[in-house]
């Protein structure tokens, strides 16, 4: 897990394994870095690095407290005090004045050209984003049955990216999650995760992007997304690569911006602008006071009391509107190449032996490598004592992805953990 440090003298990055704890974490910093750990202070708290009394942030102080129990994800900036000063290589550009030798002139072109001037982008990296009909009903419809979307929900895109910039997903993955209306935390490089990405790769796939819905009792015409969404993100895209899409699922609005009562639901894809990316991972993009608001604020992390750093449509500004980093993606479905029926994990309705019966009993007319082709049917089977991931799972996702018999000694063991 890459955690984003913020001191008084610039940005700089660690990583750490996602079950860390605090006191783990420290020691990385000071091993990496060569602070001392009893000199290391850490906060979510931005107005750490400008406080006379480091010792009243309290947030992140427990040592035996796990990144994960905190909510940290990929990419977390977390604030750090030390009580002296360091040279930290620059992780963004000096600014305009401060790079310039003694003496020398520059003219208003010159200046103009440095300044951090906000640009739409008009074309994204990924041509379209193709849904396999079965994974996106298979998400919408628990949304709307177990949620009625009053909260926000979330999973992973597993698929293909084709040379010409067709992005198709075959599989959504719904790790462990907490949501509500507002916000929404994705627990990510679980084992789960880690199986998951195996089967993917062995039915031909690799994570293609995110999706989330978002809450009902949210719609706002203003908003298309939010602050926390962007930066979430951002870090998605950061962490998968510049053809990484994000779907945004809600209920359609009325001409008036309020939600509908009824039951249509659309679908829409997004990505971030590179200069967006860029500026989230060199730590421009700060925490928003209003994580549901429409924008986010921007901060130079070599000059933080500047308020007004970058420069949009002519006019200096320190809050820059989310619609300036979107860049839409064309949206479509096809038929998908396998099956999403099976009970999908992470979710309120159990996933065990019963289901699997019910599964394999609904599909009987079907040959047995078509009922066991649903991505989650593998995950299942993946945790199961019975199946080794190298080997028995291999082999199953090997068959179902050519769409070969399995072996009849896997068939049987199947059979009897499903009347268990």
């Amino acid at each position: 897990m890459l955690i984003r440090l913020r001191s008084r003298d610039g940005l700089e990055r660690v990583e750490v394994p996602p079950e860390a704890t605090l006191g783990q974490l420290v020691n990385e910093i000071s091993t990496k870095l060569g602070i001392p750990a009893a000199d290391i202070t850490l906060s979510r708290n931005p107005a750490l690095l400008i406080t006379k009394e480091p010792g009243s942030f309290q947030d992140l102080r427990d040592p035996w407290q796990t990144l994960r129990a905190l909510g940290m994800q990929q990419g977390e900036l977390v604030h750090m005090f030390y009580p002296f000063d360091r040279q930290v290589a620059a992780d963004a550009k000096a600014s305009v004045f401060g790079s310039r030798d003694f003496g020398t002139k520059m003219t208003v072109q010159d200046l103009i050209a440095k300044q951090t001037r906000i640009e739409r982008q008009e074309t994204s990296k990924c041509a379209s984003v193709s849904f396999s009909s079965h994974a996106a009903n298979a998400f919408q419809q628990y949304v709307m049955a177990a949620h009625a979307f009053s909260i926000k929900r979330g999973g992973l895109l597993y698929g293909t990216f084709s040379e010409s910039g067709e992005v198709s997903v075959e599989a959504i993955y719904e790790p462990p999650q907490e949501g509500s209306a507002e916000t929404l935390r994705l627990e990510r490089q679980t084992e789960e995760e880690q199986r998951a990405d195996l089967i993917a790769t062995l039915l031909g796939w690799r994570k293609v992007g995110w999706i989330f819905t978002q809450a009902k009792s949210m719609a706002n015409p203003d908003v298309i997304l939010t602050a926390e969404e962007v930066t979430q993100m951002a870090a998605i895209q950061a962490e998968l690569g510049e053809t990484a899409a994000t779907a945004v699922v809600s209920i359609q609005q009325n001409e008036d911006g309020s939600a509908t009562d009824s039951t249509d639901v659309q679908f829409e894809a997004f990505q971030l602008s590179d200069q967006a990316v860029k500026l989230w991972e060199d730590g421009w993009i700060q925490p928003h006071e209003k994580p549901t608001g429409g924008s986010c604020t921007l901060r130079n992390p070599k000059e933080p009391k500047k308020k007004d750093p970058v420069i949009v449509a002519g006019k200096d500004v320190g809050e820059v509107d989310n619609n300036y980093f979107l860049v839409p993606v064309k949206i479509l479905d096809h038929e998908g190449s396998i099956m999403t029926e099976f009970a999908i994990e992470n979710r309120l309705v159990p996933q065990g032996p019963s289901e699997l019966r019910q599964h394999l009993q609904r599909f009987s007319s079907k040959p047995y490598v078509q009922r066991l082709s649903d991505f989650h049917v593998l995950l299942y089977l993946s945790k199961q004592p019975n199946f080794d991931l190298d080997t028995d799972i291999t082999v199953l996702a090997q068959s179902v992805q050519s769409q070969t018999p399995i072996p009849e000694g896997y068939t049987l063991i199947i059979d009897s953990l499903a009347q268990r």
